[in-house]
């Protein structure tokens, strides 16, 4: 497998960068597995994410081509840890070329890999929905404050009195765009513990 490409010295990637490589990850994974073989423009990537995610506010629907560089070294900064092939190397320009080094190679090893046996940590750090496989949409803190308040005040009963201290994890959760229910589900089982029961 060719080498890992370095990241851009001194940028910081933004919320923005990040919801973008996830709203383009599940596009250059049917990319990759598509027969017969194909690369995708930069132009196209983009109108399929808009596709994707019509009816949602999101970042892509305001996205250009020009800026793309940096949000696909954003994917490439989640699949580089895991050694998974770099989904970047299937964008093309308009004249059907891509700078990376040894593309030629890194496209070969993007079509051979078998995206549906990633980690399912890979997916949570991108905020890809394991389950669908589509992008999570991601809520702001007030947003997600706001989904954590109205659901405890519908629904307190049903949980553990210890949930109250995990305010911090829930917002966390909550803000990568994960359900309101699954996340105090999934605490209040974890606070319960093997052999008390889930409160109805």
């Amino acid at each position: 497998m060719p080498d890992d490409i370095a990241s851009t010295e001194g940028r910081t990637l933004t919320e923005t960068d990040e919801a973008i490589a996830s709203a383009v990850y599940p596009i250059l994974v049917a990319v990759a597995g598509a027969r017969p073989e194909r690369t995708i423009t930069f132009e196209t990537l983009i109108l399929d994410a808009r596709q994707q995610l019509v009816g949602h506010e999101h970042p892509i629907h305001t996205q250009i081509a020009v800026n793309m560089g940096r949000r696909l070294e954003a994917l490439r900064g989640h699949t580089q840890p895991y050694g998974y092939p770099d989904l970047s190397s299937l964008v093309v320009n308009t004249g059907g070329r891509n700078p990376l080094p040894e593309v030629i190679v890194r496209q070969a090893h993007a079509r051979a890999f078998d995206w549906q046996a990633v980690a399912p940590a890979f997916l949570a750090g991108l905020g890809i929905d394991a389950a669908t496989g589509v992008p999570r949409l991601r809520r702001t803190e007030p947003e997600a404050r706001d989904v954590m308040g109205a659901h405890w005040r519908d629904h307190a009963k049903r949980y553990h009195p210890a949930i109250r201290d995990c305010r911090d994890e829930i917002l966390t959760a909550l803000v990568t765009g994960e359900g309101v229910e699954a996340v105090f589900t999934a605490i209040d089982r974890r606070l319960r513990g093997p052999d008390e029961p889930v409160a109805g």
